[in-house]
């Protein structure tokens, strides 16, 4: 019976606002099939509140003793690029929220090839958009093709190194960028990881169209995939609200993250 089945023991990567949202889905809903066994920041100065329900780990090694199954993260893609491999050359399971960090197809191989050597999955969330059912099984053919646009406001916009110091425009609707995800992640690092995230669901990240325009007043980040192979076509537009404390994430993303691992913890499997 379900009640003998041991939990999984996850462990959180970073302890910002997203995995806080993340850490209130997981004690409503996640309870049942997991056990969180530690959350690795770097800031416990400011996680004092979480320390009497959760070990609080301020090194990737003090998390790593804790023995978790899956490490989930929610700490920007320089933490993917930082533990990714490490993690996956453990043999523990890693769910990447920041796919950012895998626009660099080299390093995303080799985040392959660690999970494939140690028997460990690399999971990658949907995040803000969806739809990853649609673009894989267009993907399979191999003539697939996608552009991604995303639309936000200048907020959370604003302070991307593609903007080189410029302040956003509060009036009128710009298009500030144009160009492949790899370049996308690379002047915006906080602000497209859907764009790298379809990207790779369809083809990767130097073949892939992106725009990303500022829209003053914008009250939710909208995001639109076109994919097209040689069986037909797609149109995906979901939007999301920010995230109130960073307007640079949504908070559907820890959402997202949730879901997989309710969907993966189910003897119902959904693709």
């Amino acid at each position: 019976m379900k009640e003998n089945l041991q939990k999984k023991r996850i462990g959180l990567l970073g302890c910002g606002a997203l995995s806080r949202t993340f850490l209130k889905i997981y004690r409503e809903y996640l309870t049942e099939d997991y056990e969180t066994v530690g959350i690795f920041t770097r800031s416990p100065e400011k996680a004092k509140d979480l320390q009497d329900h959760y070990i609080l780990c301020s090194s990737m090694e003090e998390l790593l003793k804790e023995a978790p199954e899956i490490i989930v993260e929610f700490a920007g893609v320089e933490a993917v690029r930082e533990y990714g491999i490490q993690i996956l050359e453990q043999g523990i399971s890693f769910v990447a929220a920041s796919i950012g960090a895998l626009a660099d197809l080299q390093f995303y191989g080799k985040m392959q090839k660690a999970a494939k050597a140690s028997g460990a999955k690399l999971y990658l969330t949907s995040g803000a958009i969806g739809g990853f059912d649609v673009m894989r099984t267009m993907a399979m053919d191999g003539t697939a093709t996608v552009k991604i646009i995303n639309k936000k406001s200048p907020a959370g916009l604003n302070g991307a190194p593609g903007l080189q110091g410029r302040e956003l425009q509060e009036e009128q609707e710009e298009l500030i960028f144009q160009g492949n995800a790899l370049q996308a992640i690379h002047d915006f690092p906080k602000n497209v990881n859907v764009a790298v995230a379809a990207s790779l669901a369809v083809a990767d990240t130097e073949h892939s169209q992106v725009e990303i325009y500022s829209v003053p007043g914008l009250k939710e980040n909208s995001h639109r995939i076109l994919v097209e192979n040689s069986l037909g076509k797609a149109d995906l537009e979901i939007t999301s609200k920010p995230d109130p404390d960073n307007p640079k994430s949504s908070t559907i993303t820890a959402w997202s993250t949730a879901a997989l691992l309710k969907n993966l913890a189910s003897p119902v499997q959904f693709f």
